[in-house]
This record gives structure tokens, C-alpha cells and sequence, in this order.
């Protein structure tokens, strides 16, 4: 369970979030949006224990959390990388001699095939779509097995066919992982196999979905 308790947040002494009190039980699939500026990433970057709350509480106890940006890019692309060894780097560990190569290896096939990305397994990275791309990156992610993954608008950027096929992939791995998905995105069409959708505006959060005030001013 992620939990934030009358949580706020202020850049500069001016309010952002105020007194954001929000559950998110494990396993659900939980959306989050709003416009430009309203303070989504914010309440991201306050999850994933990037900012530190001005005031309130957040409780998140033994979580593994995986981030996936919006970015249609990627920071191995410039490389001679091939999709295969890109999502491999989400395995790295601090101690290459205790971790077992034939395992490892045996995630990574799993993971691809999982996000539908098996059979261009040894394209390089730098030849892919926007759609293939993405899905590459929420590979790399999943396959450290988080317990969260974060996807901030993950289909920002990629084609209409691209879009609905990775919003398949997306709905697809939380049905059968049953890991917490937590997806910002602008389009509600993009939620509706979402347990929660919170609306992030002028500083509240509200549960859309439940018609659920989680914030008070």
C-alpha cells in the first residue's frame, strides 16, 4: 500500500499540492490525470520519493518502484544496442559475480515476450517505432519484477495504431502480474481497465472514478 496522509507541496513558497490525503492499495491499476501544470508530476515525483512533502506524511513501505518516462527516446539509443541488452540493463546489480547469467537471461526472454517485443529481440534500439520504443522501456522496467510501475504518459508521441497496442500491452500485464500500475496520462479512454482515476487540479486530487473527494481545501 502506497499512502499519503494531508500531504502538501510548495516550490518556491508557492502551493502546488494541499493537504493530499490518498490510498492506493496493492495491485490496482490507478490512473492519474489533469492538465499541463496541475501538479501531476509532482505527485509522482512525491511517490517515487523524488521531493520531500512540505508537510504531511507518505507511507510506502517495501516497495520496488520502476519509472517509465514519457520521452519517445531512450538514453541507450545512441548506442549500438540491441532490444534484448537495453531491457538486460534493468537487471543490473552490484555484484555481477553472485548474479546468475543463464536466469538472467531467462527474465529478459520472458519479459519480451511478456510486452510482445520478443521477436525483434536483436533489432537495435535506434531502428525502432515510438510504439516498439516504448514498450522496450516498460521491458526494462518490469524486468527487475517491481512491486510499482510508474508510466508517465507512456504513449506520448507514437501513432494511433502504436498507442492502442501499447495501451493493450499495458492493460495486459497488469491482469496477469497483478503488479500496482500507476499510469498519468491526458486521455481517459486510456483508463478504462483503471480500479481509481485521480484528477489533479488546482492543488486537490479527487477520485474521478469513485466520485471520491480525497482532498479538501
Amino acid at each position: 500500500m502506497i499512502e499519503l496522509e494531508k500531504v502538501s507541496f510548495s516550490f518556491k513558497n508557492e502551493p502546488v499540492l494541499k493537504d493530499v490525503s490518498l490510498r492506493i492499495e496493492d495491485g490496482l491499476f490507478v490512473g492519474v490525470i489533469g492538465s499541463n501544470g496541475a501538479g501531476k508530476t509532482t505527485l509522482i515525483r512525491l511517490i517515487l520519493g523524488i521531493l520531500k512533502p512540505t508537510s504531511g506524511k507518505i507511507i510506502k513501505t517495501d516497495k520496488r518502484v520502476s519509472y517509465v518516462s514519457q520521452t519517445t527516446s531512450l538514453s541507450d539509443s545512441s548506442f549500438p544496442s540491441s532490444v534484448q541488452e537495453v531491457v538486460s540493463l534493468g537487471l543490473a546489480t552490484n555484484k555481477p559475480f553472485i548474479f546468475d547469467f543463464k536466469s538472467k537471461q531467462q527474465r529478459v526472454s520472458e519479459v519480451l515476450k511478456e510486452c510482445g517485443i520478443y521477436e525483434i529481440r536483436n533489432k537495435l534500439v535506434s531502428e525502432l517505432s515510438g510504439g516498439q520504443l516504448q514498450k522496450v522501456k516498460i521491458a526494462k522496467a518490469l524486468v527487475s519484477s517491481p512491486t510499482v510501475i510508474v508510466l508517465d504518459e507512456p504513449d506520448a508521441g507514437i501513432d494511433e495504431k502504436s498507442h492502442g497496442k501499447l495501451i493493450e500491452t499495458i492493460n495486459s500485464l497488469h491482469d496477469e502480474k497483478k503488479i500496482t500500475v500507476i499510469f498519468i496520462s491526458h486521455h481517459m479512454d486510456d483508463l478504462t481497465n483503471a480500479d481509481h482515476i485521480f484528477l489533479v487540479e488546482n492543488g486537490t486530487v479527487t477520485n474521478v472514478k469513485e466520485g471520491e473527494k480525497h482532498v479538501s481545501i
